[in-house]
């Protein structure tokens, strides 16, 4: 009985002893993984803080392009980088929204060119027309899009838009397509015969009325205007053709099966049935 006892004793104390052993060898290994971690952080750390540091990545160029309405030392002032600034240590992200905050643009993209070159590429709006509120004016956008107050230095000639508040946030289909006969009109010279669009004044009622530079007031209506332009040019062709003067002219063109003209005065005034002369197709 003794011998059993003592080698069930000397049994579990060498199992302890294996326990032990593989305990030591755990926290051993853990240990080191630990150290090895520390040791490869601080590795890191002191490699990532010379390259912060090296004159290679200093940044010693910012081009800005894309610019029209603006100038390159106001992006600059927006991105406010330091000089000598690493390229890695700058946010981009943070920067373009920077440069964003100015009415004038539309995008804007900050990126790295290694190893010292930081870019902002920008897109800026380009306004179409200007809209009148009251006595102010603001600027629209080829979207629609009121994004800037017109201030004193902003040079600009267009269109003026009335019959819209500027505090819509919904544009109406009217405004759309308006907006797309004032890109027709600045993008090609299909309809230079009228000459430029000096006002635009939009009902949602009574449709789109337009005022050119040549003296034409033109009521074309709820939709369709292109061809009714198209058909309007016939019209002022054969009256150019008959000698008759095609300035100053009312153009009703809300019906586009029945275009009515009647001739007004230099002053804007339309002539009496008795002094001038109507025009019906």
């Amino acid at each position: 009985m003794p011998k059993m006892l003592k080698a069930n004793y000397e049994a579990r104390m060498s199992r302890l002893r294996r326990r032990l052993v593989n305990s030591i060898g755990e926290y051993a290994g853990a240990l080191s993984l630990l150290i090895s971690i520390a040791v490869l952080s601080l590795l890191f750390i002191y490699a990532y803080s010379c390259i912060l540091s090296a004159p290679y990545f200093k940044i010693k160029e910012t081009p800005v392009r894309g610019l029209k309405e603006l100038t390159e030392k106001e992006i600059l002032t927006l991105v406010e980088i330091k000089p000598g600034q690493n390229i890695l240590a700058v946010n981009v992200d943070v920067l373009a929204k920077r440069v964003a905050v100015n009415p004038w643009i539309k995008k804007v993209y900050v990126g790295r060119e290694y190893p010292n070159r930081l870019v902002v590429d920008v897109r800026e709006r380009i306004p179409i027309a200007l809209v009148k509120q009251g006595s102010d004016f603001y600027l629209m956008d080829s979207d629609g899009i009121i994004f800037k107050k017109l201030a004193q230095g902003d040079e600009v000639d267009l269109a003026i838009i009335t019959g819209i508040n500027v505090q819509d946030k919904i544009k109406s289909k009217l405004l759309a397509d308006t907006l797309s006969l004032f890109k027709v009109f600045s993008g090609s010279n299909l309809y230079s015969f009228l000459g430029a669009i000096s006002e635009a004044h939009i009902d949602e009622v009574f449709g789109l009325s337009l005022l050119t530079d040549k003296g034409l007031y033109l009521k074309m209506g709820m939709d369709d205007f292109e061809r009714k332009l198209r058909k309007l040019a016939l019209v002022l062709n054969d009256m150019e053709k008959r000698g008759i003067n095609s300035n100053y002219l009312t153009v009703d063109l809300a019906d586009a099966a029945k275009i009515t003209i009647q001739q007004k005065s230099a002053l804007g005034r339309t002539q009496s049935h008795k002094s001038g002369k109507q025009y019906r197709l």
